[in-house]
Order: C-alpha cells, then sequence, then structure tokens
C-alpha cells in the first residue's frame, strides 16, 4: 500500500484492506492529477462516493468547489434548470435568473451520482459540456463555457442501457475515458468484519452503550451472506443488533434471524466456491431447516387442535362451509375430465399490482416521495414516472383532505408545502464578527446558503420586498488544538463556527426567529482547512433550511 492510497484511507474514513477496494481506491489517487472524466460504477451501497471525493481532493482543483448532484432525486421537467440554470421568465415561475450546478462548480469538480437516470435531452446537453465546455441555460441563447470536471457514477450496465436506447453510446465513451469499479461487500473477505467491528464500535460510543461482540460461528456467517445492501446493509444489520443485544456476544443464530429474506423467500446465503471443506455452510443450512420443520410442528399442533375440537359439532361444518373466501361452483361431471379454468375477473393485474405498493408507500410516507422510494428501493426520479404513468393522481386524494377549492399540497420535513404558490425570500449578506477568521468563509457560507434554500425549497431568492427576510452574521470561529504530536504541532485539531440568523416572515410575525446556530467537526493534519470549512457551512445551511420550512412553509 502506498503513501497517498494510505492517506486517501485515513483522510475518508475507508476501512477495508481487500485487493480490490485498495486496486480501486490507487486508481482514483492516479487519475486525480490528470484532466480526465472518470465513471465510478459499482453496486448500490459499495462506497461509490468517495471516489470523487478522492479524485477532486488529490487533484489540481482540491481549492475549488465540489458538487455532488443525484441525477436520480430531480424531476425529469426540472433537472435542465438545475444542472445549466435559467433564465428569468424561461418558465412558469422562473422570476429571476439562476446558476446551475456547472456554473457554480466552474474550476471545481461536480459529481453526478445515478446518471443513467438523465434522460436523454439532458444527455445531449451533458455530451456538449464534455466536448467542448460550452451550454446553454435554459431560456437563452447565449453560449457560457465553464472549465470543470465530470465523476459520474451508476449501479446499471451502462453498455445494456446503450443496447435498449436508454443511454447514450457516445456519452458512454466520453464519460468513461477511465473506469474505477468500486467492490461488493461480499467480495472483499475479512472487511466484513472490521466493517461490522467498527459499526458497533460507532454505535456504542454514540449512544453510550456496551458495545457487542461476535462469535465465530457468526464471522463465518457474515463471510457467507451475499449483503445485496453492501456497506449500508451491514450498518443496519450491526446497529439493530448493537441496540436490541447491547453488551452481548452475536451468535450465529441471532445473526441470522437478523438477515431480511430475499425475494424468493430465501436467505441470501451464498453458495461460495471454497477450498476444503464445507461443513460450516452444511451447518448452517441444517439449522435453517431444523427451525423452519420445527415451526411447521408447532402449525400442525394448532390446526389439529381447533379441528378436534369441533370434530363432531355439525354446524362447526356448516359455518366453515359458509365462511369460505372462494366460490366453487361445480360446472362438470365428477367423471369427466377437468379443464384447467382460470377466473380472470379477480385477479388483479401487474399494474394494479404496481399502482397499489406505490400508493401505500406514500400513504406510510405522509407524501414524502423521497422517503417513498427508498421503501419501495427506486430512485424518486423512477417514483415521479411511475405515478405518471400509473394515473396516481387520485392517490394523493388519500393523503389530503379534500376541501372545495382547496389546491393540492405536499409534505416536506413534516410541514404542508403549496407547490402551486411560489414565495420569495431576501437573503442579505453575513458579515463576520469573529476574529480570526479564515478569509473566504464569509462568501463561501453565503454562497452554500443560497444554493441550499434555491435547491431544497421551491423560494425564490430577490432583493427587497420579498416574503421571507434573512440576515445575519458569523459570530463564532474557534481553532483548538485536540492532541500534540512530539514535535510540538497539532495532530488533532478542533473547529467550531457559530452562525446566529435572523429570519423574518413578513406575512406572519409568530414565524420570525432570532437564533444561533453551530457546528464543529475534529479532523487531523491530513485534512485541509477550508474542507472542514466546507462541511460546517454545509451542516449549518441544512439546519436552516429545515428551520425555513417547519417554521414558516407549513403555515402558509
Amino acid at each position: 500500500m502506498n503513501d497517498d492510497v494510505l492517506k486517501a484511507k485515513q483522510r475518508f474514513s475507508i476501512i477495508g484492506n481487500s485487493p480490490a477496494l485498495l486496486a480501486a481506491i490507487e486508481r482514483a489517487v492516479k487519475v486525480a492529477p490528470i484532466d480526465l472524466s472518470v465513471l465510478v460504477t459499482g453496486e448500490s451501497g459499495s462506497g461509490k462516493e468517495f471516489f470523487p471525493k478522492i479524485i477532486h481532493a488529490f487533484g489540481a482543483r482540491k481549492h475549488k468547489k465540489y458538487i455532488a448532484v443525484n441525477c436520480g432525486a430531480i424531476p425529469e421537467g426540472t433537472i435542465d434548470s438545475e444542472l445549466f440554470g435559467h433564465e428569468k421568465g424561461s418558465f412558469t415561475g422562473a422570476i429571476s435568473t439562476r446558476k446551475g450546478y456547472f456554473e457554480e462548480a466552474d474550476g471545481g469538480t461536480i459529481f453526478l451520482d445515478e446518471v443513467a437516470e438523465l434522460p436523454l435531452t439532458t444527455q445531449a446537453r451533458l455530451l456538449r459540456v464534455l466536448e467542448s465546455g460550452e451550454f446553454l441555460k435554459v431560456g437563452s441563447s447565449q453560449v457560457q463555457k465553464t472549465d470543470i470536471r465530470i465523476v459520474a457514477a451508476t449501479n446499471v450496465d451502462l453498455l445494456q442501457a446503450v443496447a435498449k436506447g436508454k443511454f447514450r453510446e457516445d456519452l458512454y465513451y466520453r464519460l468513461s475515458t477511465v473506469r474505477i469499479e468500486v467492490p461488493n461487500l461480499h467480495d472483499r473477505g475479512d472487511d466484513i468484519i472490521l466493517l461490522a467491528r467498527k459499526f458497533a464500535a460507532d454505535f456504542a460510543e454514540k449512544y453510550l452503550t456496551s458495545p457487542i461482540t461476535f462469535s465465530e460461528e457468526a464471522r463465518r456467517a457474515m463471510l457467507l451472506y451475499r449483503w445485496p445492501g453492501n456497506v449500508r446493509q451491514l450498518k443496519n444489520i450491526v446497529e439493530q443488533l448493537a441496540l436490541f443485544n447491547a453488551g452481548e456476544e452475536i451468535s450465529r443464530r441471532l445473526l441470522i434471524e437478523s438477515l431480511p429474506l430475499d425475494h424468493s423467500g430465501n436467505s441470501s446465503l451464498m453458495a461460495t466456491k471454497q477450498e476444503g471443506s464445507y461443513e460450516s455452510e452444511r451447518e448452517m443450512l441444517w439449522q435453517l431447516v431444523y427451525q423452519l420443520k420445527h415451526e411447521v410442528g408447532e402449525l400442525r399442533e394448532k390446526v389439529e387442535g381447533i379441528n378436534g375440537n369441533h370434530l363432531h359439532d355439525p354446524s362447526y361444518h356448516s359455518h366453515a362451509k359458509t365462511q369460505s373466501l372462494i366460490k366453487y361452483e361445480p360446472s362438470v361431471a365428477a367423471n369427466s375430465e377437468i379443464e384447467d379454468v382460470e377466473d380472470v375477473e379477480d385477479v388483479p393485474t401487474l399494474e394494479d399490482s404496481e399502482r397499489d405498493a406505490v400508493a401505500a408507500a406514500l400513504r406510510r410516507n405522509g407524501g414524502n416521495k423521497k422517503k417513498a422510494a427508498e421503501q419501495l428501493n427506486i430512485s424518486p426520479r423512477t417514483l415521479y414516472r411511475k405515478i405518471h404513468d400509473l394515473g396516481l393522481i387520485i392517490v394523493m386524494a388519500f393523503l389530503i383532505p379534500l376541501f372545495s377549492g382547496c389546491i393540492p399540497s405536499y409534505k416536506f420535513n413534516g410541514s404542508a408545502l403549496n407547490y402551486d404558490i411560489y414565495r420569495t425570500i431576501d437573503i442579505s449578506d453575513f458579515p463576520i464578527r469573529a476574529a480570526l477568521v479564515y478569509p473566504p468563509l464569509q462568501q463561501t457560507f453565503e454562497n452554500k446558503l443560497l444554493n441550499t434554500v434555491t435547491r431544497q425549497t421551491r423560494l425564490q431568492e430577490i432583493d427587497g420586498n420579498a416574503d421571507l427576510e434573512m440576515t445575519g452574521e458569523i459570530t463564532g470561529y474557534s481553532l483548538s488544538p485536540q492532541a500534540v504530536g512530539t514535535d510540538a504541532y497539532a495532530t488533532q485539531t478542533r473547529l467550531t463556527i457559530t452562525v446566529r440568523v435572523k429570519y423574518t416572515d413578513t406575512k406572519n410575525s409568530a414565524n420570525d426567529v432570532d437564533q444561533s446556530f453551530s457546528a464543529y467537526r475534529q479532523f487531523d493534519s491530513s485534512m485541509l482547512l477550508i474542507d472542514v470549512q466546507d462541511d460546517l457551512c454545509n451542516e449549518i445551511c441544512d439546519e436552516l433550511v429545515d428551520l425555513i420550512f417547519n417554521a414558516t412553509l407549513g403555515n402558509w
């Protein structure tokens, strides 16, 4: 393992020593200084999002902006505006000119996650950026230039998508100048055990519980399991075990019981080819068979007990016949050949089943499409398409009470947001009132706040006479050493940023807020101060956006 790979692992807290993982990290480090397009491939949950960060941090653009865009989370009708910006009046609600991500990240790096979800029209625009660095804002005829590095990621086989006509072949070859394949978790061997221990320790430290340990049999079971959800699924399983079995040693049986079944109803245990004995695999399968046999035996005893109690009761048999859920009417003689008859009248179609599943997910999540998409294991953009294709406008009527003359509204962070009404916000400068502040902080914070508000809300930013007004100041900036090395230099430092925000709702003064927000991060000498600042600014801005929705938009 070379020094750059070790630094990348330490900086981004990457756990694992499998050859495939180290090879992927080394490939990212080597391509970082060269301005080539990179395509990161791998299953969902395998950690693809770390590799664009490695490429940006080890490249010549590391002091410029890094923007990550989830292409699958942006509706098809607005994705061109999000990526390339729009001019005032270019569409309904465009009351001001807005920069897109490609303009905002000029000189830096943009990460396009789930790139296979891009519509074909947007793919053509992206191809032009890759070939000439030129793009057009929505509603504009003026060509703009951008100097940007593009890193894309997908869990879809793009060659198959090209063959089906869902992805442009020329764009595929432009994006995949360099390919980085992120290994699946079940191919990383002992990394599974290292990650499980790390997640267990993190959970215990965060929630002040006793850490769990894993028996030798449980560790072998981890190595045999297929882990279809990869690292994300492993973390969820370990945290579930750590919550309900704090301080215990996790046995193989307990681990198997916590693992989900696949869509066929079977456990996702791998049938791997290994040299030597298959005793442990055979023993595990026998245990599952024995457990199933025991449960079937208990069920049989209960059924026989019920039948035995009513065996000589004629009224029971008569009542049982009337309670049948299947209507049976003999249509052929007993001695005649019985033909297969299929009653399709009451059998739901595949489209009906899909419509019911989508509607149920929306109801469970109060209309929150992002959460509903996660439960259905599809991207938000795919969910939007299904809502349209399946005619699920009526489904939203079950989510929100119907009143005469009401306008449909949707839920976000627990508050109702009316998408037929556009509101405006005026965001003023946030001057620095703290001492010893790294100079670019004010501009960095203001840019991130504006981007977060316009990207995550339907608010339009204007100067003066807005529905909402936001002013504030950066009141705190503290760098404190947490650990000092033998050379008297700090090896661990803690940065704390505090921002005071005055928020005014011109429609209702009861929603006014005057509050301070703080965020801190501890980092080592391998990390850049500007990167830590960016993370803290993002954290504070996200909290401010939640404040806007929860305190105000739900009351409009």
